[in-house]
């Protein structure tokens, strides 16, 4: 019926709701979320994904995950967690994770995870941090990691054990005494298990979320479920989301962008979930699932703006073509006068374009797309044209950890009401402020630190008074550390990071965050980093993209070393590559000439978590890439 008939879930929120308290037929947590979608959405698909390499997709109904959660708390009950207890999870996206996460909270009980990707070390520290009672693991490779790492005594394990996902048994064993649970046996004992009594306290712990830690070690931030579900309510149906539409869920869980809204606002939607089983296919198993929904971060739409612009330029026929595209693109949406919404062609040429082009580009993710959401980082205000361009509805939004974590969002307040260059008005519910006290920038001075006030502001971070008390001014008022300013017809523009703005030896500030995804743009860059504190001149620090660089140099006939360390140091390579990005990517005004890197350093290995340069969720480790180069620093 729902499908048939493309309906929304739910009623749309008023918009002068004051968010306190759940009210009326509102879940008061997660668990019971889940079940008021089972009972609306029961025999609909709830979970898609490819249980092994090869094998074709598997699906579970509402009615079914409802009732496997239900049986992983009753069982989680059973060995020993209790109301209040935490359930560590070392998991990458799956149905046992979104299992484990509603049967913890059906119970009363907390989840915290973590990446799968994470060093051995980082996961000691939050689980002796956290204190689990119950640590479920990926595989019996992630779980020999983490024997090496862990005490060598049962009592520095969790008391409730080990929870081994998969069917292979473990090689290293936890020590004697620590229990290793096998999924499948676990979820059959919840089934036969007892029943147990439900959780009902809205703002009870839900879930301990680590934040990277680009400064130090990381913080559990601590969401209680009414952070969490106030979050997603107050969004709920002001999206073109229907019942039974699929969406294609590559967001790592982990982090709160993906949990809130992959995962948890899609449950409440009535959405058919369907996990990316590789990520460096996601545009291949997109044709095959044919999403209406697609969220993810600017890194994808990045890569995605970049192949597709390479593939237009790779021949004259095709430069031509989409040449001719864009403009009568551009041309349509300047006359519709929208931002970030898709305008339909309109007009015989314009409708031609449309269909030898960009349906051939909306058909790489299936051709099926309505709704484009971007967060966790600033989406390119090109990259983000480009996606308007396509024709899919690419919304860009803002929000911490810290805040569950929405705080603004183009695109909820209605068609026509979004805009580029800003994250959108506000969320219901949520409140704004800009201190324009909290820094001393007189060239601009409407622009301030963005404090947030709402019911999605966490309760603080876990074991941690002082951390706490520098950011939280009181109970649901938060310092979020970003810089922005709102204009006057509501919208948030974010400017730049409190803690990463820097001063020139002239006096001048500067933001790097969104000069260093403009550089991000260029082919032959992988990754950015701008910098220049109490210097005369910005530089960059640059890896690049290794194939496109040797190719381009080969093209303007620059001679350079097969050894990519050498290339790298050799100063005709950085000065023909400073010379590109100052021409398109550097250019006036969007870069003030003081912001323009007048130096480059480029690093030829490859940023990741392994070597400690990147967080788990794909943050630069700013104090350890300046620590790598400073010799080369020192000598601009």
């Amino acid at each position: 019926m729902y499908m048939a008939e493309k309906q929304m879930a739910w009623e749309k929120q008023s918009d002068d709701r004051q968010w306190k308290t759940p009210e009326g037929d509102d879940p008061r947590t997660l668990y019971q979320m889940l079940m008021t979608s089972v009972g609306r959405f029961g025999n609909l698909n709830c979970f898609g994904y490819i249980p092994g390499k090869g094998m074709d997709r598997v699906h579970l109904t509402y009615n079914e995950f409802g009732e496997l959660s239900t049986s992983i708390g009753k069982q989680l009950n059973a060995v020993g967690v209790s109301k209040g207890d935490r359930v560590a999870l070392i998991l990458n996206n799956s149905v046992e994770w979104a299992a484990l996460s509603y049967g913890a909270n059906a119970i009363g009980a907390a989840y915290t995870a973590m990446y799968t990707h994470q060093h051995p070390e980082e996961w000691a520290y939050i689980l002796n941090d956290s204190a689990p009672s119950l640590i479920a693991i990926q595989d019996s490779a992630t779980l020999d990691k983490l024997v090496k790492t862990m005490p060598k005594e049962a009592a520095g394990w969790p008391a409730a054990g080990v929870l081994l996902i998969g069917d292979e048994p473990a090689n290293e064993l936890p020590p004697e005494g620590v229990a290793v649970h096998a999924w499948s046996e676990f979820v059959s004992a919840g089934r036969a298990a007892g029943d147990f009594e439900t959780a009902d306290d809205p703002f009870a712990l839900n879930t301990l979320i680590y934040t990277s830690g680009t400064t130090g070690n990381p913080k559990g931030v601590m969401l209680s479920n009414w952070n969490t579900l106030s979050n997603i309510l107050c969004v709920q149906s002001t999206f073109t989301i229907f019942v039974g539409d699929k969406n294609a869920a590559f967001l790592p869980w982990a982090h709160s962008f993906g949990s809130t809204f992959d995962l948890h606002w899609m449950i409440r939607s009535g959405v058919h979930i369907n996990l990316i089983s590789d990520l460096t296919r996601i545009a291949d198993e997109c044709q095959e699932i044919k999403p209406a929904v697609l969220i993810a971060v600017p890194r994808v739409w990045s890569k995605f703006y970049d192949r597709v612009n390479s593939q237009f330029a790779s021949s004259a026929v095709k430069r031509m073509l989409s040449g001719g595209a864009r403009k009568h693109a551009a041309k349509r949406i300047a006359k519709a006068g929208v931002d970030c919404d898709a305008v339909p062609p309109s007009g015989i040429r314009d409708k031609l374009y449309d269909k030898i082009i960009w349906s051939k580009v909306r058909a790489r993710f299936g051709g099926n797309i309505r709704f484009c959401m971007s967060g966790a980082a600033a989406l390119s205000p090109d990259v983000a044209a480009f996606i308007q361009m396509v024709g899919f509805n690419c919304y860009e939004g803002y929000g911490l950890t810290e805040t569950s974590p929405l705080v603004s969002a183009n695109g909820w307040s209605g068609p026509g009401m979004s805009k580029l260059n800003t994250v959108g008005r506000v969320a219901n519910g949520v409140n704004v402020i800009i201190d324009t006290d909290a820094w001393d920038d007189p060239a601009r001075p409407d622009e301030g630190e963005i404090i947030v006030q709402g019911p999605n502001v966490m309760m603080g971070y876990w074991n941690n008074d002082e951390a706490t008390a520098e950011v939280l001014m009181e109970p649901g008022k938060f310092r979020t550390g970003d810089l922005g300013k709102l204009t006057s017809d509501g919208f948030l523009a974010i400017t730049g990071r409190v803690k990463s703005q820097f001063k020139l030896e002239n006096g001048k500030y500067v933001s790097p965050a969104p000069l260093e995804e403009n550089v991000k743009l260029s082919p032959y860059v992988e990754g950015a980093v701008l910098d220049g504190r109490n210097m005369v001149k910005t530089f960059l620090i640059i890896h690049p993209n290794m194939k496109a660089l040797k190719s381009a140099l080969g093209d303007a006939n620059i001679s350079f070393s097969s050894d990519d360390a050498e290339m790298c140091k050799d100063q005709n390579v950085k000065d023909w590559l400073l010379a590109e990005l100052k021409t398109n990517n550097m250019v006036a005004p969007a870069w003030k000439g003081y912001e323009t890197a007048g130096n480059i350093i480029l690093d030829h290995e490859e940023w990741t978590t392994d070597n400690d340069l990147l967080t788990p969720s794909m943050k630069v480790k700013l104090r350890n890439l300046l620590t790598r180069h400073e010799d080369a620093i020192s000598e601009l």
